[in-house]
Order: C-alpha cells, then sequence, then structure tokens
C-alpha cells in the first residue's frame, strides 16, 4: 500500500476512533426517565436507580456534589404506597455513575414492602422541563409461613407511671428494619386510639441483631410546660386502662408478617417525678464461699433495656466482677449470680448516670426539671453502693 494511503486510512481511523470517545464520555442522550428496584445480587444489596438522564445533566450533577440533606429533593424514596406531605425520605446513599442515579438504601429493602420514589427532573443542577416521575415499587416477598411472634413488653408491670417515656417490643426471632409506625397502636378502655403517642420517624430504634425495638412516647407530649404537651397532653392518663396492639402487618427478616397480633392491657397510674436514690434500694447479699445471686430490690421499677447493662459489681480491689444478670418481678429486682464463689469483704455496685426508670428519671435528677432554677452540678458518671459479703 502506497505510503499517502497509509497515511490517510491511519489518519481516518484515529477520527473515527476520537469520535466514538467524544461519544462515549459525552454519554447516553436524554430518554424518557424510568425508576428500577434492582433485586439483590450477590455481594451488593438491592437498590433503585433513574435512567433517562443524559451525560451532561449526569455530569452536572456529579459535579454539584449533593449532600445527603440536598438528594432527597431530587431522588427521594419514602415507605407506602403513595407520597406524603411530611414523610421522612429512607435514609441510603447516592451514587451518579455513567448511566444513571443509583440509591442503595442505608438498611436493606424490607421484602413485600412498598416504597414510594420519586424523581423531580426541574431540581436538577441543570433543570429540565418535565414533571416528577414517581413509581410504587417493591422487592417479591417470600411465601407466607409466619413464624415470628412477639414475646414481651416492657415494663411488664401492670400499672405504669402516667409520664411513661419508652417501651420496649421483643420478638422471637430477628425482625426488618421497618419502624412502628403505624403497626403499633394505644387504644383506650373505650376502644378510640390515642392519637399520635409516639415519636414518628423510620429511624434505627432496634438492638444489634434485631429482636428487640424500643418505642417512644413524644416526649414533647410527655414533659409539661411546653407546648405539644400544652395542645395535646398526655398520651397516657392516670385512672385509666390502655391497650397497646401490635398488628401482625410487621414483617420480620424474611419479610413474613407477624405469627399473630399481640395486646397487652395496662393501667396508668400517677406520674413517677422524683429522681432515683440508691439509698431507697434494699440489698439481700449472700453468703460467702456460695455462688448464691446477690438480690437488688428497688421501690419501682426500672427502666429494663438500660438496667439489664447499666448496673455492675465491682470486687473489693475495685476491678468488675464477671457474673450474669437476671432481671425479676417487673423489673423491680436485679439479681447477680457471679462467676466464681463470693469471699468476704466489701464491694460496691455501681450503677452507670444513664439508669433510668420508665419515666425518665434518674438517679439524683428528675426528667422534670425547673427551667428557672439554677444549674445542677454535673452528675458523675458512676454511682456507687457499699454492701458487705461475710463469711460463714
Amino acid at each position: 500500500m502506497p505510503q499517502g494511503v497509509s497515511c490517510r486510512v491511519l489518519a481516518t481511523f484515529l477520527l473515527v476512533l476520537t469520535a466514538a470517545c467524544r461519544r462515549d464520555a459525552a454519554g447516553p442522550a436524554a430518554g424518557p426517565l424510568a425508576i428500577t428496584l434492582h433485586p439483590s445480587e450477590t455481594g451488593r444489596p438491592a437498590f433503585l436507580d433513574v435512567t433517562g438522564l443524559s451525560g451532561a445533566e449526569l455530569a452536572s450533577l456529579r459535579d454539584a456534589r449533593l449532600s445527603p440533606a440536598d438528594w432527597p429533593a431530587v431522588l427521594k424514596v419514602t415507605v407506602g404506597e403513595r407520597a406524603a406531605d411530611g414523610v421522612p425520605p429512607v435514609q441510603g446513599r447516592y451514587e451518579v455513575t455513567d448511566t444513571s442515579v443509583v440509591f442503595t438504601p442505608l438498611f436493606p429493602f424490607d421484602p413485600g414492602r412498598a416504597y414510594q420514589a420519586a424523581f423531580d427532573p426541574a431540581r436538577l443542577p441543570t433543570p429540565r422541563r418535565a414533571a416528577p416521575v414517581t413509581s410504587a415499587v417493591r422487592l417479591d416477598a417470600p411465601p407466607k409461613h409466619p413464624t415470628t411472634e412477639v414475646t414481651a413488653i416492657y415494663p411488664s408491670a401492670d400499672v405504669l407511671p402516667e409520664n411513661t417515656l419508652r417501651l420496649y417490643i421483643e420478638f422471637s426471632a430477628p425482625m426488618g428494619s421497618r419502624g412502628a409506625t403505624d403497626v403499633v397502636r394505644v387504644v383506650d378502655e373505650r376502644g378510640q386510639e390515642v392519637p399520635i403517642p409516639f415519636v414518628h420517624v423510620e429511624a434505627d430504634f432496634w438492638n444489634g441483631d434485631h429482636t428487640r425495638y424500643t418505642l417512644l412516647f413524644d416526649p414533647g407530649r410527655v414533659k409539661q410546660g411546653i407546648k405539644p404537651n400544652e395542645d395535646l397532653g398526655r398520651p397516657l392518663h392516670a385512672g385509666r386502662r390502655y391497650t397497646i396492639e401490635v398488628l401482625p402487618d410487621w414483617r420480620d427478616a424474611n419479610g413474613q408478617p407477624l405469627k399473630t397480633a399481640y395486646r397487652r392491657t395496662f393501667r396508668v397510674g400517677p406520674a413517677a417525678a422524683r429522681p432515683l436514690s440508691m439509698a431507697d434500694w434494699r440489698f439481700a447479699p449472700p453468703a460467702a464461699g456460695t455462688r448464691d445471686a446477690l438480690a437488688v430490690t428497688f421501690p419501682a421499677p426500672l427502666d429494663h433495656g438500660l438496667l439489664a447493662r447499666a448496673l455492675a459489681v465491682e470486687a473489693p480491689g475495685g476491678e468488675p466482677l464477671a457474673g450474669e444478670v437476671t432481671l425479676e418481678a417487673a423489673d423491680t429486682r436485679w439479681l447477680f449470680r457471679p462467676a466464681a464463689p463470693w469471699a468476704p469483704g466489701e464491694y460496691r455496685l455501681a450503677a452507670l448516670s444513664v439508669l433510668e426508670d420508665p419515666a425518665g428519671n434518674r438517679i439524683g435528677r428528675a426528667f422534670e426539671v425547673d427551667m428557672t432554677a439554677p444549674a445542677a452540678d454535673t452528675p458523675p458518671e458512676t454511682f456507687r453502693q457499699r454492701f458487705t459479703i461475710i463469711g460463714r
């Protein structure tokens, strides 16, 4: 082949290659916007993406470096079949790829549960004049074979204080990531549902293995003297009887509904307004040389979740003592059985300052604080009470 021809062929090839590279760099052409939910694959959880954006739109969105707080204005994912005002977005990670916008939830999508995704092209850094695109998506749920059930609700006492702040719901197996919104309600003795009793957020109130959920009564309604309390009053009222209902719609980690609904009825007594005092606790020390349990009895129930981890026994030398903790009598009795037999001597029960009763009162500090009073001293991190193990 003559040299001039080969040079022309090479030049033409380079021009074609350069044009192809430019087309690749430009990305896809603009097209109809579509929202798609992709099921999980090996090594990757389920995610949804938005396609139909042009390369220029994707580039400008990538260059904008939107913060997690800014992203929902462009792409918002919420729980439910339909979008609703005031519903917080599902938290997750946003990513702009060469072909789409990808959203991966912080906690995996629950199989069988509906989610609403809305993408507004008018909120792009280079706005597109088009209406928002919405789509209700859900992962397929496995066949229904319900096995998980509620095993307990704490506080377990028959009478709860009017200013109770939190409940714990325990399950027989791990649950999904869904919160208690719309699946737990409080009903009074007339069968009327208590309006807006709980904090309405889709936050992660689960323990590590998703077998216990912490349900918070709205502190703004419980605490006196602030606007929600003045407008709506407390969710619970002394002298009344209530039932907590957990609906079977709550799904477990396998996407299955609960085996059955769960109900617990209780009465409401006066508000618990006094701070806790270790001087009110009764100690029943065991004999030296045994592995019998130390029993500490409280005048009223303490917070179930905190009580299990906020108390410890310190040996005469100050080191923590290994042992097993048991809670009894509706969280009014704490038992500690040491790993090794008790030796004679002076021990200390250590209580972390985070320990509370169900109404939020702590050692030396009540939940209801007079904001006009002088500020109290900062409490220590740990309170201690001595007790003695006597030799036989």
